[in-house]
């Protein structure tokens, strides 16, 4: 029996018209994919129902895709576990990090059936680094990947607030960097990205903007905004939907950051977990991944084709 939470009736029809899904295939698509990787010796992956259908539902059932991308997804974990695989969400360090509130998932999906908002905001005190801060991104991606249907299915719009942008980042994002968590948000993680709305953007940006801009998939590069006002934002993501602290009407920063709280503790045994997951490249059949080609070093983000 699939152990694979239920979609509700809209969810659900979306997953058929737009992501190619067939309820009464899905038991033999994830068979395949579980084959498959049972095939791999330098792959060791969680093959839980509800994990993999992710995968599945992330490459609009494509299983060439999938296979890539798992096969990403965890070379990336194995290769950098800072940022994209820490083990304890318990860590007093972390979760300092995490109650900051830099990323936050907003209560309710846009139109109340769509994609998940991810909000974006505020400052790293200088002690951590933007690495660290996209420790706490990447476990909360993964945790859209287990439980939010609407970040699977709709996508993500992703809402940056730059208000408190600090120009001694740019000096941490070198071309490097920024491709390593490039190459993990478009070739490993499932969750699509809709569009990405910036607010508050000061000149200096303009400087991080054209570094990074180049490196991502071209149409991506279509799905980005500047807004100089949040009632610019507004037309496109409602007052409705953001957070009372900068004008909207659903809910404070710090109860969204206190909801968030309790859900690692309810992750920390998963995340303990997957430290028995990952590759291991000497067992891989073939040539060994290329981590420079994977980062674009050889090559241009703009061959990616990310729906």
């Amino acid at each position: 029996m699939l152990q694979i939470r239920p979609l509700n009736e809209d969810l659900q029809r979306k997953a058929i018209e737009e992501l190619n899904e067939v309820p009464t295939r899905i038991h033999e698509d994830l068979k395949a994919l579980r084959s498959w990787i049972e095939q791999q010796p330098h792959l060791c992956a969680n093959t839980d129902d509800q994990f993999l259908i992710a995968f599945l539902r992330g490459c609009k059932y494509s299983l060439e895709k999938v296979k890539k991308k798992i096969d990403s997804y965890y070379s990336l974990k194995s290769k950098f576990p800072v940022p994209f695989n820490i083990a304890d969400v318990a860590d007093t360090r972390f979760r300092h990090i995490f109650r900051l509130g830099l990323f936050l998932p907003l209560p309710n999906p846009l139109h109340d059936n769509g994609p998940r908002i991810f909000y974006i905001h505020g400052s790293l005190p200088e002690m951590y680094s933007v690495e660290d801060a996209i420790t706490v991104k990447s476990v909360l991606q993964d945790i859209f990947m287990l439980e939010d249907d609407y970040a699977v299915i709709n996508g993500l719009i992703a809402i940056i607030d730059l208000t408190a942008f600090n120009f001694s980042y740019v000096f941490q994002l070198t071309p490097m960097v920024l491709k390593k968590f490039i190459a993990y948000d478009y070739e490993a993680m499932p969750l699509r990205v809709k569009a990405v709305h910036y607010i508050n953007a000061p000149k200096i940006y303009d400087t991080v903007y054209k570094i990074f801009l180049p490196m991502l998939p071209q149409n991506h590069q279509n799905r980005i905004f500047f807004h100089s006002s949040l009632e610019s934002l507004c037309q496109n993501v409602p007052l409705k939907y953001l957070p009372k602290d900068i004008g909207g009407e659903n809910g404070s920063i710090a109860e969204m950051i206190d909801e968030l709280d309790k859900k690692l503790d309810q992750y920390q045994d998963y995340f303990s977990k997957r430290t028995q997951w990952g590759v291991d490249e000497k067992l891989r059949i073939g040539k060994a991944k290329d981590y420079n080609s994977m980062f674009g070093v050889e090559g241009s983000f703009k061959k990616l084709e990310v729906d």
